[in-house]
């Protein structure tokens, strides 16, 4: 790893432990700089990481750049769901992409397992939550989950135990965000939500180093 792809990740990590500090302390301003600033920074370790695969790195650069989206949309006061939802299901994609470089099926499908065995506790009771928003939101949201669980299967697809984690952050994260939105107050609250979210980003970038 490069010395800049280090420093970067230290940044990173702080900004990350501001943000948490100061959605914990509902300390909305210091929020707002402090999430962007987390994903910001991971596009300096994507950047700088060293990595043999170029066209990859630009696609993860690409998702960082959609979360990045997600997140300024999603934190303004007028904030769009259905707008930050679709920034998030844009990222997906383009981990999609990245990630298929690694893919193999025969592990795939142990995942596959897994995501549908997830699917099938949860989904049920937030689709149930979601419709009488409208179905705008309940289509979105319907994509959503499609994407998240191929993301997840991919993942796992890839052997690469980084890249497998940082799905699984992913999708908790997000599970946990509809949850708490739609349904009742998640465990942990939006701080855990922002913890799950940041792990899952820097595990997915530090996947490219391996």
């Amino acid at each position: 790893m490069t010395t800049a792809a280090f420093i970067l990740i230290i940044v990173a990590a702080g900004a990350a432990m501001i943000d948490w500090w100061a959605v914990l302390g509902d300390r909305l301003g210091l929020e707002f700089l402090a999430k962007p600033l987390v994903i910001i920074a991971l596009i300096g370790v994507a950047l700088a990481v060293e990595t043999n695969d170029n066209v990859v790195r630009g696609i993860v650069i690409a998702a960082l750049g959609a979360s990045l989206v997600g997140d300024v949309v999603l934190m303004t006061p007028d904030a769009r769901f259905a707008a930050g939802l679709f920034a998030t299901i844009v990222a997906h994609l383009l981990y999609i992409a990245a990630l298929a470089r690694d893919f193999q099926s025969e592990p795939a499908l142990v995942g596959a397992v897994v995501v549908i065995g997830v699917a099938f506790g949860v989904v049920p009771e937030l689709m149930e939550a979601v419709r009488p928003k409208g179905q705008l939101i309940t289509r979105a949201i319907q994509l959503y989950i499609v994407v998240a669980c191929i993301m997840a299967v991919i993942a796992v697809g890839t052997t690469v135990v980084v890249a497998a984690v940082g799905a699984a952050l992913f999708v908790a994260s997000d599970a946990l965000l509809a949850w708490n939105r739609f349904v009742r107050p998640a465990p942990g609250g939006r701080v855990l939500i922002h913890v799950l979210y940041h792990g899952a980003q820097g595990s997915l970038v530090l996947w490219l180093a391996v």
